[in-house]
């Protein structure tokens, strides 16, 4: 427990201005960076060969679709692992930009090492994934790799989509990402998700609800944030660089299905015990299917007469 509070209060300290967020920021860019330059954990292989065949399952890529990843991060790696088996536009979008090109080579670097032994594909996609591995390799900047793959990267601070045409996305996708937009906003964004589809594209998430607080203390609860009114939360734990919206798989399937949006499918992919732990206020009125729930995925799509 100590191991828990004080990272809340680390990242509370780094979160106090502009200029601590920035320290926060550059420091964790610089040590990543040099962690993610040395190779690729094995977790994320599998974790994006089973979104994409979760994506294929209903029908929702093809080659010539129009892509965009949200909270595209570090590396680019939910489009940087699609790209390798679907000819598709991609357009990456970020509120700030933490690239790491020395990260993004060696994630691709790995791959290209594990890609055989590690994917269930055809002979021939592994051939053609490869080959073109081996091209982004041979690239000396992001905008070489942009060039080569067909990515377009768009920045904006708000969260906006904005900048993304009505109407010229075939497939949102995004992994670990949906947890840490703001409460607030979440009706908005999907809204925007609405926008930028073409009518019946869809959007496929992967969503942790897990608290990302046990990443410095594993030893805490999985969903130790489950313990905490609103006010305790906001006054001790909740931070802006590491912010968590403490919303549950249910209230993501709401926001979607009252912004226009058809679910498709929704399912669970890994559990904890609620029980174990006491449930503040905010959280007695989920049923325990709900809040055991760690990491979910969903599938919307956009109405075909939208």
């Amino acid at each position: 427990m100590l191991r828990y509070v004080l990272a809340a209060t680390a990242l509370r300290a780094f979160s106090m201005n502009g200029a601590t967020k920035w320290v926060y920021r550059n420091l964790g860019n610089l040590a990543g960076g040099r962690r993610r330059a040395k190779g690729i954990e094995p977790h994320y292989i599998h974790r994006a060969a089973e979104n994409l065949a979760y994506i294929e399952s209903f029908g929702a890529i093809a080659d010539g679709h129009q892509l965009m990843e949200l909270g595209t991060g570090w590396v680019h790696w939910e489009s940087l692992f699609t790209r390798l088996f679907y000819d598709v536009k991609v357009t990456l979008f970020d509120v700030w930009d933490n690239r790491q090109f020395p990260g993004f080579l060696g994630f691709a670097s790995e791959l290209r090492l594990q890609l055989r032994n590690q994917v269930d594909r055809p002979g021939d996609q592994i051939d053609r994934a490869e080959a073109l591995l081996d091209r982004i390799l041979a690239c000396t900047s992001f905008d070489d790799v942009y060039k080569l793959l067909g990515f377009n990267y768009i920045i904006d601070p708000t969260g906006s989509l904005k900048a993304v045409p009505d109407g010229s996305i075939d497939l949102v996708i995004s992994s670990d990402v949906m947890e840490h937009v703001p409460r607030g906003s979440i009706a908005t964004l999907i809204q925007d998700f609405r926008r930028v589809l073409k009518p019946g594209a869809r959007v496929a998430q992967q969503i942790v609800e897990k608290d990302h607080l046990t990443i410095y203390a594993p030893a805490a609860h999985p969903k130790a944030y489950l313990r905490y009114d609103e006010r305790t939360w906001r006054r001790w734990f909740e931070n802006d660089v590491q912010y968590v919206n403490r919303l549950q798989h249910s209230d993501f399937l709401r926001a979607f299905r009252e912004a226009g949006m058809i679910v498709v499918d929704e399912c669970v992919v890994a559990t904890c015990d609620s029980s174990e732990i006491k449930i503040a206020p905010e959280f007695v009125h989920y049923d325990k299917a709900d809040l055991d729930a760690i990491v979910t995925r969903i599938i919307a799509q956009k109405p075909l007469d939208a």
